[in-house]
């Protein structure tokens, strides 16, 4: 294992320098990058054997997009992605759509670094990844939701309007309505101790993508 290199792109400072030092004391030599740009620079200069990869960056490109660029110029290298993200759709992208031989672990489902090395191990070797795709667990976090509900979901909790959203998304208010409701059935969620349904939803939507509690803005408003 010793000389191995990683690049590990996450822009929460503190979970990339915890988990460069853990790296780092399994004999691994870590590169950290808190952005896309900052990422393309460390490949471009030591052309890393793995790479552990968040998948919301901030602005701009996702992590998504960088593995895409990397499976271009260099298709050996191994890709871990490390998300709070359930599965892809959660970034608008189909697994189809994403490079062959990666892991997908979500943060939360990670018990230790093991489980990690683990699977930057198998990705490395081009094992099998079956037991690193967090995204295929049936039991993952909002898996009942359809891609449509996700999008409107995320707008919900983007603190819109229901007359908002279906403003941007070309439908009716009643069809917003309808996918909202389904969307919160989904998440088992018929009533709220409030009495309102789509706050309760949004919290429950929000938990699942590891989005904090901030995020959520005046998801009450319905009109």
């Amino acid at each position: 294992m010793l000389g191995r290199s990683l690049l590990v792109v996450e822009d929460d400072s503190l979970l990339r320098e915890l988990l460069a030092s853990a790296l780092e004391a399994r004999d691994f030599v870590v590169h950290t990058a808190a952005s896309i740009g900052e990422a393309k620079r460390c490949v471009a200069r030591f052309d890393p054997d793995g790479v552990i990869l968040d998948i919301e960056l901030g602005p701009g490109p996702n992590g998504f997009d960088f593995a895409d660029m990397l499976h271009e110029v260099s298709p050996q290298t191994a890709i871990v992605f490390l998300t709070n993200l359930p599965d892809p759709r959660f970034a608008e992208r189909g697994a189809d759509g994403l490079p062959t031989g990666f892991a997908y672990l979500r943060k939360t489902a990670v018990a230790n670094i093991d489980s990690l090395v683990e699977a930057l191990d198998d990705a490395m070797r081009g094992g099998d990844l079956t037991r690193h795709r967090h995204d295929q667990d049936k039991g993952r976090p909002l898996a009942s939701l359809t891609q449509k509900q996700i999008d409107v979901m995320y707008l919900a909790a983007d603190g819109k309007t229901n007359a908002q959203i279906a403003a941007d998304r070309e439908i009716s208010v009643k069809a917003v309505e309808d996918i909202l409701s389904r969307a919160a059935s989904a998440l088992g969620i018929d009533a709220a101790p409030d009495g309102n349904v789509r706050v309760a939803a949004v919290r429950k939507f929000l938990e699942g993508i590891g989005a904090p509690a901030s995020i959520e803005r005046d998801s009450r408003a319905v009109k």
